[in-house]
C-alpha cells in the first residue's frame, strides 16, 4: 500500500515539475519573439537566444520522453529527466537575459547546464533520441560560450 502511494506522489511530482518547466520555457520564448520583432539581426545575443530556444524545445520534448520511459520502468531515465528540466529552465533564463546586463552571468550557467544535460543523456547510448538531444545541448553550450567571449 505504501509503495502505491509513493509511486502516485512521484508521478504527481513529475507532472508538476514538467508543467513548471514548460511555463518557464514559454516565458523565455516570449522574450525571443519580442527581440525578433524589434528587428535584431545575427548578433551574438540573437544567436544565443535562438540556440537556447531550440534547446528549450528539445528539453521540453525530452521531459516527456524520459517520463514515458520512467513510467515503463526504465529507471535510468530519472536523472536525464531531472537534467532536462533544469536545462530547460536555464535556457529559458538565458533567452530572457541575453539582451541585458545579466546575459553573460546566465549564459555561463546555461552552458554548464547544457553540458551536464548532454553528458547525462549520452549515458543512455541505446536511445537515438537522447543522442540527438545531447548534441543539441552541446551546440547550445558552444553558442553560449561564443556569446560570453563576444561580450568580454
Amino acid at each position: 500500500m505504501n509503495t502505491l502511494i509513493t509511486d502516485a506522489n512521484l508521478n504527481r511530482r513529475e507532472v508538476f515539475l514538467a508543467l513548471g518547466a514548460t511555463a518557464v520555457g514559454l516565458a523565455g520564448l516570449s522574450g525571443l519573439q519580442a527581440a525578433e520583432h524589434e528587428g535584431h539581426g545575427r548578433s551574438p545575443a540573437d544567436l544565443c537566444a535562438k540556440a537556447c530556444a531550440d534547446s528549450m524545445t528539445s528539453c521540453s520534448k525530452h521531459v516527456r520522453h524520459c517520463t514515458q520511459h520512467l513510467a515503463d520502468g526504465h529507471k535510468d531515465y530519472a536523472r536525464c529527466l531531472e537534467m532536462c528540466v533544469g536545462c530547460l529552465q536555464m535556457c529559458g533564463a538565458c533567452v530572457g537575459t541575453c539582451y541585458g546586463p545579466l546575459g553573460v552571468t546566465v549564459a555561463e550557467a546555461c552552458a554548464k547546464a547544457c553540458d551536464q544535460c548532454a553528458a547525462e543523456c549520452e549515458k543512455i547510448a541505446s536511445d537515438e533520441a537522447m543522442k540527438v538531444h545531447a548534441k543539441l545541448c552541446r551546440d547550445c553550450a558552444k553558442v553560449c560560450r561564443d556569446f560570453i567571449k563576444a561580450r568580454a
